[in-house]
C-alpha cells in the first residue's frame, strides 16, 4: 500500500501595502502549519509602498518555492456584493454603480451562503506582479470578504456583527436574525477610526449596540485599547484567543479550507 504524497500549500493575503503568508504541509493525516509572516509598508506614499510590495513578492524565497495549492486573498477596499443575476454585466460596471474609479482590473469571487458574489478591484501593478511569478500564475483568488460573510452566515441566529481588523483594515459583516445584510472593508488609522465605522454602521441599519453579539477577529485580540473602546459602547464582544484558526489569522487560516472544492 503506498504512501499519501505529501502535498505543500501557501496561503497569501495581499494588498497594495501589505503581505502575509502561511504555509502548510499535509503528510497522510498530519497537517501542520509555518509561522505567520507578516510585512508591511508605509501606505502614505503609495508609489514607495507598491515598490516595496513587488520586491518582497520577487525575491521572497518562501514565495518562490513550488506548492500544490496556491491561494491568494485581496483586501480590496473598492468592492461590491452583488446578486449573481447580475453577474453578466461588465464587472469594472458593477463596481462603477458604486462611484468607484478608476477601476484597474474586476474580479469576482462568489459567496458560499449567499447567492451573490463580491466584486473587487485589483491595483494593475499587483496584477503584473502576480502574471510574471510562474509559481503564482495558477494561484486561487479570493477577496478577503467571502470567509467572514460566509462564517458569519453559517453561524448567525439574532442580530450579529462580524469584525476582522487586519493591518489597520477593518471588515464589518452584519447579519440581521440570520440574514445577511452588510459587508464593507475600512481603512483604519487610530481607535476612534475604528469605533466610529463600527457605530456608525450599526446606527444605519437601525441596531442596538446594546443588543447585537460582536465576533472579533485579526489585530484586535493582540490591541487591547482598541478592545477597551469597543467594549465601553458593545455590550457582547467574542473573541477566539485559544483557537488560532479562529484568531488572529482567521482568513489566511481559512483561505486553506477552499481546498476542498474544485471551483476557484
Amino acid at each position: 500500500m503506498s504512501k499519501t504524497a505529501t502535498q505543500r500549500s501557501l496561503a497569501i493575503l495581499l494588498s497594495h501595502d501589505m503581505l502575509s503568508y502561511i504555509t502548510k504541509t499535509t503528510d497522510g493525516e498530519t497537517v501542520s502549519y509555518s509561522d505567520v509572516y507578516d510585512y508591511s509598508v508605509d501606505f502614505t506614499n503609495l508609489n514607495k509602498t507598491e515598490i516595496e510590495i513587488e520586491h518582497e513578492l520577487r525575491s521572497n524565497l518562501t514565495l518562490l518555492q513550488e506548492y500544490d495549492f496556491v491561494h491568494i486573498c485581496f483586501l480590496s477596499t473598492t468592492i461590491n456584493v452583488v446578486p449573481n443575476q447580475f453577474l453578466h454585466r461588465p464587472l469594472a460596471d458593477l463596481l462603477a454603480i458604486s462611484n468607484y474609479n478608476p477601476i484597474q482590473l474586476a474580479i469576482d469571487c462568489p459567496l458560499e451562503s449567499e447567492d451573490a458574489s463580491i466584486v473587487y478591484n485589483i491595483h494593475y501593478p499587483l496584477k503584473d506582479i502576480l502574471l510574471s511569478l510562474p509559481n503564482l500564475q495558477n494561484a486561487r483568488l479570493y477577496h478577503s470578504g467571502k470567509f467572514l460573510i460566509d462564517y458569519g452566515k453559517i453561524n448567525s441566529k439574532e442580530d450579529e456583527i462580524y469584525i476582522n481588523l487586519m493591518h489597520q483594515k477593518l471588515e464589518v459583516c452584519i447579519l440581521h436574525k440570520g440574514d445577511f445584510i452588510f459587508y464593507n472593508l475600512f481603512e483604519t488609522k487610530t481607535k476612534e477610526d475604528f469605533l466610529f465605522y463600527i457605530l456608525y454602521t450599526l446606527n444605519q441599519l437601525n441596531i442596538s449596540p446594546n443588543n447585537v453579539s460582536l465576533f472579533a477577529f485579526g489585530d484586535l485580540l493582540n490591541s487591547p485599547e482598541y478592545y477597551e473602546t469597543l467594549k465601553k459602547y458593545i455590550r457582547n464582544v467574542s473573541f477566539n484567543n485559544d483557537d488560532k484558526q479562529l484568531g488572529q489569522y482567521f482568513t489566511l487560516y481559512k483561505l486553506f479550507e477552499c481546498e476542498l472544492f474544485q471551483e476557484h
